[in-house]
């Protein structure tokens, strides 16, 4: 059984596809196609994570150490829209809370998202400011 999150149900592997052949298994980096039971389609989404790692977890509020791109030209404002890229998820986020400490390139921030981020303890999100011009990319997250 794997556990589909951020839904929280189960299902199953009922068969694995690599270019219209079937495999038994397949590995990291590999393109696949799969067939699920014990879920619809209509319950899936992009950037949904199947999984066994207990580890994985979802959240929508996030607080965690960022470290923003030296050409970066202002410290982060509360409030501020961004985006997070991770694996395969690209979320809307609102910055809610900013501690810049000595180096504002490095702040603590709060942030929330309408729709929850899956993730495991420890990785990074990229931090994007798609308002910002040519330079689109702010920085990364570690995601606690």
């Amino acid at each position: 059984k794997m556990r589909v999150e951020p839904i929280g149900k189960t299902c199953q592997v009922r068969s694995v596809q690599k270019h219209d052949d079937d495999f038994p298994s397949a590995y990291g980096g590999d393109r696949v196609g799969c067939a699920l039971k014990d879920i619809e389609a209509d319950d899936l989404d992009r950037g949904y994570v199947l999984t066994t790692n207990p580890a994985i977890i979802h959240k929508t509020e996030l607080v965690g150490k960022a470290h923003l791109v030296k050409y970066w030209p202002a410290a982060f404002k509360e409030q501020m829209v961004v985006s997070l890229g991770h694996w395969m998820q690209f979320l809307s986020a609102r910055v809610v809370g900013v501690e810049n400490g000595d180096d504002w390139h490095n702040p603590t921030l709060t942030i929330e998202l309408e729709t929850p981020l899956v993730f495991k303890p420890g990785d990074k999100a990229v931090i994007h400011y798609l308002d910002g011009g040519k330079l689109r990319i702010a920085g990364t997250l570690e995601l606690e």
